[in-house]
């Protein structure tokens, strides 16, 4: 069997809502079999190949190609990979008040797989960041709990057999991928429509295209980042994708009528006039 594992453990903090404990990818081979009897532990494991068998809680389950299971805190389990397929599953492990809550308030007792849902590119985006080796423990930490509620959602949806129209679904493509280099090739290619229908049906929905929408959103965020958050503007700009500070400070004013600075300037000083200081 064949395993990346990025373990956290060692740097675990009880005074974070959440904790990541351990990431990983598994080649199953058929002696795969792990078996927890009640820990403080939440995991997110999606099997991009194989199947197995999980049983948790007295339910016996056959998460196989696509499935999403979960394993939950102080939960009696044991999984098991078929000897004829063996899984190949991308896994997250995590613990913390926050993560206790997500699953109480936004999935049903006693859920233990999702099938047919795929969160692969959450996943990816999860190693990525557990790999990343300049990073600190809390960085690492705040930008997976991002995606964690991110899966959580999207497992949520999948769950309720929500139908989304077609503009609904490019709408919840841009949202989910607010601070990433997404464009309208990428959007065509996710959901399987030509570019031009897909700006067409965008258009006739909501009045403006997929990309003015996605601008004006990212502009939209920048402006709490501006005034909630000490990060400079280079920094504001990278954490969005912008191509370069330039761009950014440039569509900004665009949108905004004025300048990333000039913005924060401005509504500092309302607030502290607001406030009766000045």
């Amino acid at each position: 069997m064949k395993e990346t594992v990025y373990s956290f453990w060692h740097l675990l903090d009880p005074k974070l809502p959440l904790n990541i404990v351990m990431a990983g990818i598994s080649y199953c081979d058929k002696n795969y079999i792990i078996e927890r009897k009640g820990e403080n532990l939440f995991s997110f494991e999606y099997i991009m190949d194989g199947s197995g068998v999980l049983e948790i809680e007295s339910q016996t389950l056959y998460p196989q190609k696509n499935d999403v299971y979960l394993l939950t805190k102080n939960s009696y389990h044991k999984y098991y990979a078929s000897e004829e397929n063996p899984w190949v599953k991308i896994w997250v492990v995590f613990n913390g008040d926050f993560a206790e809550s997500l699953f109480k308030h936004y999935l049903p007792a006693d859920t233990y797989i999702v099938k047919d849902c795929n969160i692969l590119s959450y996943m990816n985006e999860i190693i990525n960041i557990a790999s990343a080796k300049q990073k600190n423990y809390s960085d690492i930490t705040d930008e997976i709990s991002v995606i964690v509620l991110k899966i959580i959602l999207h497992l949520k949806n999948h769950l309720e057999n929500k139908v989304l129209s077609i503009p609904e679904r490019i709408k919840q493509c841009l949202d989910l991928n607010i601070e990433n280099a997404i464009d309208i090739n990428d959007v065509s290619l996710q959901l399987g429509y030509s570019k031009n229908y897909i700006i067409k049906l965008f258009r006739e929905c909501y009045g403006i295209t997929p990309y003015t929408y996605f601008r004006n959103r990212k502009i939209e965020l920048a402006k709490q980042y501006l005034l909630n958050t000490n990060l400079n503007i280079n920094e504001i700009s990278t954490k969005l994708n912008f191509a370069d500070q330039h761009y950014f400070s440039s569509s900004f004013k665009a949108i905004a009528g004025i300048t990333p600075s000039e913005y924060r300037k401005n509504r500092t000083n309302q607030f502290i006039d607001a406030e009766g200081y000045s």
